[in-house]
């Protein structure tokens, strides 16, 4: 009888152990189908990461030439300003009867070469038929 009852605790034990073992089972597949989507995620994550990077490089460096067109034109500007004020100066010389007087004389020397009638003056009419 001792053997009998044994024998059942044996085999309950054994029912329980493989109850549990099929359970497991079934919990590690689901762990490593989770962990296969785990992995996807990520991969998909490093890309989208991938290309935000490849984005900011690219805006970069398109700020960077925005910035240099943006500077060439500020000292464009200038410079057309300076030329401006003074063909106004000479302008304003000539208006007040300066020029009437002495036709035949010409500018100051120091108005002459800034507003490019000395030597040079060819860039000041050129950039102004622009």
């Amino acid at each position: 009888m001792t053997s009998y009852l044994t024998d059942i605790i044996l085999m309950v034990a054994l029912v329980v152990t493989a109850l549990r073992s099929g359970r497991m089972y079934r919990e590690l597949r689901t762990l490593r189908s989770s962990e296969s989507a785990l992995g996807a995620a990520l991969a998909e994550a490093d890309r989208s990461i991938n290309r935000a990077a490849e984005a900011v490089v690219v805006l970069k460096h398109e700020g960077v030439q925005t910035l240099r067109a943006l500077e060439a034109q500020i000292v464009e500007a200038k410079e057309t300003t300076d030329r401006l004020e003074l063909l106004v100066a000479r302008a304003d010389w000539h208006a007040k009867g300066h020029g009437q007087a002495a036709r035949s004389e010409r500018v100051p020397a120091a108005a002459a070469s800034e507003c490019g009638e000395g030597p040079g003056g060819h860039r000041l009419r050129a950039s102004l038929a622009r």
